[in-house]
């Protein structure tokens, strides 16, 4: 068969190519410590590679959740600690009641005072800007002296009576104190009631945006005062559910109703304490109401222990699993560097050979070259 300059020419092309190819694929593995950098280098392991990264992603997702959880759970757990502490102040004064001097039943009164306005506020505690207490209503101030007008329309307002009331009187004020709107309802139930305002003042004029505060004087059918005390404005029951597996949630409590029967004692006990009508039997009420609601809370702290254990359970399980996966994906996609490096520098050398030799092939100018 004759050797033409056409076939020498493109069988060098085909083996220097070929060479070439083989050393990129080398010097491809040395730098990216890789032997698998594509489906063709092997579809069965980059299959699994790719499977075990979907399931690497998929499980850190879940260890995301369980992060956030504890988050949760260890700022409902400094609430609930810090409530539990004010109650129990509150309790040991309701306790005295027989012991108390003018001087004292003042000292006291202050100190229920600032006790009801912190468990307000920590009833309020925000989480990455959501109400770690509003139920699923997250985004409503679970407890507030004070309704909103935005876009002309009020809100409504809610408000708790600690009894039955015969009358009630609601007195809105604007940001400097002055009272813009008075209303009134009579025969009105114990426990949170809402008022359906309309945004307007006594003169029936439509109130600018924004927020007003709100109080409360409820008289009952013998002529007494009632206490009134901030309702709770989220919804109940529930809770924030979390995926911590693909067949497993826990449900984080956020029914902040749990502070509220706290609020209705503490404000009976300020009411008592305003008009000199503490009574002993007042005290033993109001003690029993205030361990009822630190019971209450304990429950609550009790409920996310039990949902911390699952998660550090989860969150164990879960990275001992990742870590099994993560090692079988390097061991099929991970190359060994050192074997690579040495296998890369044979190539090179094989490749300067065959562009030598090539070279040398095509100075040849005789035809018995070619024979």
């Amino acid at each position: 068969m004759r050797v033409t300059d056409s076939m020498i020419t493109n069988e060098s092309i085909y083996w220097i190519r070929k060479q070439s190819a083989t050393l990129n694929e080398i010097s491809l593995v040395v730098s990216s410590g890789k032997q698998v950098n594509k489906p063709s280098d092997n579809p069965e392991a980059m299959g699994q590679i790719l499977s075990d990264r979907s399931t690497i992603s998929q499980y850190s997702k879940y260890l995301a959740n369980i992060s956030e959880a504890d988050t949760r759970i260890e700022a409902g757990n400094n609430t609930l600690e810090a409530v539990t502490s004010l109650l129990e102040s509150a309790r040991e004064i309701a306790q005295t009641a027989d012991d108390w001097s003018n001087e004292t039943t003042e000292t006291y009164l202050e100190t229920l005072r600032s006790i009801y306005s912190q468990i307000m506020d920590l009833a309020n505690t925000k989480l990455s800007g959501i109400y770690l207490y509003g139920g699923d209503n997250s985004l409503a101030t679970p407890y507030s002296d004070a309704v909103s007008i935005s876009a002309g329309i009020a809100d409504d307002l809610v408000y708790g009576l600690a009894d039955d009331a015969a009358s009630v009187t609601i007195t809105i004020a604007n940001d400097q104190g002055a009272a813009v709107r008075t209303l009134s309802a009579s025969s009105v139930n114990a426990g949170s009631n809402t008022y359906a305002w309309d945004g307007l003042d006594d003169g029936g004029n439509v109130l600018a945006d924004g927020s007003y505060s709100v109080t409360v004087s409820a008289t009952g059918s013998s002529g007494n005062e009632v206490a009134a005390y901030a309702a709770y404005r989220g919804t109940t029951g529930g809770g924030k559910e979390v995926p911590i597996s693909s067949n497993s949630t826990v449900t984080i409590g956020n029914d902040g109703s749990i502070f509220g029967s706290a609020l209705c004692a503490l404000s009976q006990a300020i009411l008592a304490m305003e008009t000199s009508s503490y009574t002993d039997a007042l005290a033993t009420e109001l003690t029993a109401a205030l361990e009822s609601s630190i019971g209450d809370i304990t429950n609550e702290q009790v409920k996310l222990s039990n949902i911390s254990s699952q998660l550090e359970i989860s969150d164990t399980r879960i990275d001992s699993y990742l870590q099994t996966i993560a090692d079988e994906a390097s061991r099929l996609e991970n190359a060994d560097t050192t074997t690579a490096a040495v296998e890369l520098e044979a190539q090179s050398t094989a490749y300067k050979v065959t562009l030598e030799t090539v070279s040398n092939l095509l100075k040849r100018s005789k035809l018995t070259d070619y024979l």
